[in-house]
């Protein structure tokens, strides 16, 4: 599977997202237990889950992160759903000039998912749905994404990126229910996604509960273990701050 390529979007197009403005808050001990399930050897690409070094317009997004786990030296993570939450932290403010792009492919290099986009947003998070253009990932498969900031429109190579494996899987015991569940409920569901290895889906649903009351000490304990057990505890917590739809 080759990574995904540069080329500079253009066209745009909408799509669900989330943004986060950063909070002086004060961590907690984690007491959630996160699985992170082993990648399958098939030598899947190690990945980057940081931008890392960058030149000229992209130096300022070189901490560029993917919320994601890194397991044996893998950037690798697990979900139940075809049209599964990815969230990146953007270090820095996006402009509607900047060209995004966020691409899933599979282990024959074909385009599962590709979107292209711009938005205004202060430094967060961003939360990007997949939607099911060619009916989302099949259970069982390893998919490869990659997510990019194109800092210059007029220079494709001034982009930073971060990429690395999605798997979908099935039968992991979570029953979710047919009903709404009131938040703590939902609290108990995102924990057990956790403990079952179901990556998107514990974080996408632990960051929908989110308060914007700092003292809500459960949900601040959740979001610090899961982002603790990724390896990225030095991004504090967040709050969605704004939509675009689709």
């Amino acid at each position: 599977m080759r990574h995904a390529d540069r080329r500079s979007p253009s066209s745009v197009a909408p799509l669900l997202l989330q943004v986060s403005a950063s909070m002086g808050l004060l961590l907690l001990a984690p007491t959630v237990t996160q699985a992170l399930p082993t990648p399958p050897d098939q030598g899947a690409p190690t990945g980057r889950q940081r931008g890392g070094a960058s030149r000229g317009d992209c130096v300022d997004y070189q901490d560029l992160t993917a919320l994601v786990p890194v397991v044996d030296g893998i950037v690798w993570s697990q979900t139940s759903s075809p049209t599964p939450n990815f969230f990146f932290y953007v270090p820095e403010a996006l402009t509607a000039d900047m060209p995004l792009e966020l691409v899933v492919q599979d282990s024959e290099d074909n385009y599962v998912f590709r979107q292209q986009f711009s938005v205004d947003a202060p430094p967060g998070i961003l939360r990007i749905p997949v939607s099911a253009e060619n009916a989302g990932l099949s259970s069982g498969e390893a998919y490869l994404w990659t997510f990019s900031i194109y800092c210059d429109a007029a220079r494709p190579s001034s982009s930073v990126s971060v990429f690395g494996t999605i798997q979908r899987v099935d039968d992991t015991g979570v029953v979710e229910g047919d009903r709404p569940l009131p938040p703590d409920q939902q609290l108990d569901l995102a924990q057990q996604y956790a403990e079952t290895g179901l990556w998107h889906e514990a974080l996408a649903l632990t960051l929908s509960l989110y308060p914007t009351d700092s003292d809500e000490a459960e949900y601040l304990e959740m979001l610090e273990s899961l982002l603790e057990t990724a390896g990225i505890s030095d991004i504090a917590p967040t709050v969605p701050v704004r939509e675009v739809p689709e």
